[in-house]
């Protein structure tokens, strides 16, 4: 069996969590049967994810001259790449398509194995922002939520629509599907995992190295509770109402916002709204290691998202064993009951405030809750189960083709 995984994203957007699961689900199921990954990316290059082949692919964008013109979220929606005609000059039995934006290349690889009689699947990554009409970006105006609905909506209602399979990251997405006219029997949970790097153990050292490079005390040393935000600093992962909720708060606090910083944030303004024995550290972009320091040294992690599908970064601190402080969207609930987090109302700043000054307030429960989150993520979340489950399914598609078109081997 020869399958290849499509991630489907911007070059300039490889950061991205759902770009991270759909790398990982095929590095999984490499395990299983041959596997290519190809991404969108600025130059093409070759390289091994374990024991997929990782095919990185020259995109191209007919706007790219509108750099100084035009915002980046626009342009994002008109790149365009080669993957097709791998599909097309390939020999695939099954093509897996990763992320939805930008929605008209996805389109384009769905048409190409529809030409070439290929089935393919989906995974939901970005699937509640993309159906959300706008709303998890605050589009105000008509022109933005028209371009919304002609240059992502109507392309994604199409790659649904012809889809063989859609793997769902979590059950709690099955009624938005079915909203979207997919039937039960074309559904199929395959969730996330945990890269197995967030179980390691950091040494006390490692930790207080980490702490002095971003002017933190060390652990030893730490008098107020230490809360963490990691993730994409715009308008639908609800950054602005973190610092919102916190600079409100007259508790002492020490909150660590991850992530590359972006213009339209005025991070100094927040500061200057800090109390005495309040502070907050804007690290800038952070690597894994730093993260998984910064993680052990936290003592929440706090993610006030407007619309997510299932993130990652979520499981990743439960991983570390911090508590979580989320919002009810998506498939969050999924990850996070009661044991081992809060979850409030989303873009509700005040609701953010009450439940960090309630959670942090007995900081022994708050550490019995990391480690309930722990224990949770690692029986519910792995990519080895994830990757035999996506197998599974491949092979129950490809059963019903082989009498018609000859596939290769439903084993490796």
């Amino acid at each position: 069996m020869k399958i290849l995984s499509a991630i489907i994203i911007a070059p300039h957007m490889h950061e991205s969590g759902a770009i991270n699961a759909g790398k990982c689900l095929s590095a999984a199921t490499a395990e299983y049967c041959q596997v290519d990954i190809a991404i969108m990316a600025f130059d093409e290059k070759v390289s091994l994810l374990d024991k997929a082949r990782l095919l990185e692919r020259k995109s191209s964008n007919f706007l790219s001259f509108t750099k100084e013109l035009l915002p980046n979220k626009f342009r994002t929606l008109f790149y365009r790449s080669d993957i097709p005609s791998l599909i097309s000059q390939g020999d695939y039995d099954l093509v897996h398509i990763h992320n939805p934006i930008p929605a008209l290349e996805m389109k384009r690889v769905a048409q190409a194995c529809i030409t070439k009689n290929i089935p393919y699947v989906v995974s939901t990554h970005g699937f509640v922002e993309v159906t959300s009409g706008g709303s998890a970006y605050s589009l105000k105006h008509l022109h933005e939520k028209l371009a919304w609905k002609f240059f992502l909506e109507n392309p994604l209602n199409y790659v649904i629509k012809n889809a063989t399979k859609i793997f769902a990251l979590s059950p709690l997405e099955y009624p938005m599907l079915e909203q979207l006219g997919v039937d039960n029997q074309k559904l199929s949970v395959v969730t996330n995992g945990v890269n197995h790097i967030f179980y390691s153990r950091k040494t006390a050292t490692d930790i207080n190295l980490v702490a002095e490079r971003f002017g933190l005390p060390k652990l030893a040393d730490k008098k107020n509770p230490v809360c963490i935000y990691l993730g994409n600093h715009t308008k639908n992962k609800g950054l602005e109402i973190l610092l919102d909720a916190f600079t409100q708060s007259k508790k002492a606090f020490t909150l660590i916002v991850c992530g590359k910083k972006r213009d339209i944030i005025d991070y100094d303004s927040y500061l200057q709204k800090c109390h005495t024995h309040q502070h907050i550290v804007f690290t800038d972009r952070v690597s894994n290691e730093e993260i998984i320091s910064l993680f052990q040294y936290s003592d929440l992690f706090v993610y006030p998202t407007l619309s997510d599908t299932l993130p990652l970064v979520i499981l990743e601190a439960m991983a570390s064993g911090l508590p979580i402080l989320s919002t009810q969207v998506g498939g969050i609930p999924y990850q996070v009951d009661a044991n081992s987090g809060v979850l409030v109302e989303a873009g509700n700043a005040n609701a953010v405030t009450e439940a960090f000054e309630m959670m942090t307030e007995n900081l022994q429960q708050l550490r019995e809750m990391g480690t309930c989150a722990y224990h949770a993520v690692k029986s519910k979340f792995d990519w080895h189960q994830s990757g035999q489950l996506a197998f599974t399914n491949y092979t129950e598609i490809l059963h019903p083709y082989q009498a018609q078109y000859p596939v290769k081997s439903l084993i490796r």
